[in-house]
């Protein structure tokens, strides 16, 4: 009897289970919407970026429900998630010593492509490295690629 009731008492009692911290990773667009379901015809609540640490609440297959770095919840695919961010480093900073701007191009060296203007001060997340080139995570989200020679730590 008493048997009985502990087992009665065990399937009415909520059971909290502690949210895994995953990151995002990197996406052939650069971001990865946040949904309100799972699914890709559920709408796009936000777009996170790679890096962005989640708190993974539910899963359903492919899908997980998180909590984002904002506190926003909703649905991303699970795809796109991993245990540890892919940065290698301590964060950067652009270090111009006569002010002006760097360029944060779409490849590592002076040929490709100008994505932005990024400032002296500005904080940069290293995700990799290619010869004096270090391709980074600019604070609006931009990735792309900036000369070793005008960032420090």
């Amino acid at each position: 009897m008493r048997r009985t009731i502990l087992l009665a008492l065990l399937l009415f009692l909520p059971i909290s289970a502690t949210a895994q911290s995953l990151y995002v990773r990197e996406t052939e667009t650069g971001y990865l919407n946040l949904r309100d379901g799972p699914g890709t015809r559920h709408d796009v609540l936000r777009r996170l970026s790679p890096g962005d640490r989640v708190e993974v609440e539910e899963t359903m297959g492919r899908w997980a429900r998180v909590r984002g770095p904002s506190g926003n919840r909703g649905w991303v695919s699970s795809d796109y998630l991993e245990r540890a961010p892919r940065a290698t480093g301590d964060p950067l900073f652009v270090a111009l010593p006569g002010g002006g701007h760097l360029n944060l191009r779409a490849g590592a060296g002076t040929g490709h492509p100008i994505l932005r203007r990024i400032y002296a001060g500005d904080r940069l997340v290293p995700l990799g490295r290619q010869g004096d080139w270090i391709r980074v995570r600019h604070a609006t989200g931009a990735i792309g690629w900036v000369h070793g020679a005008y960032v420090s730590r």
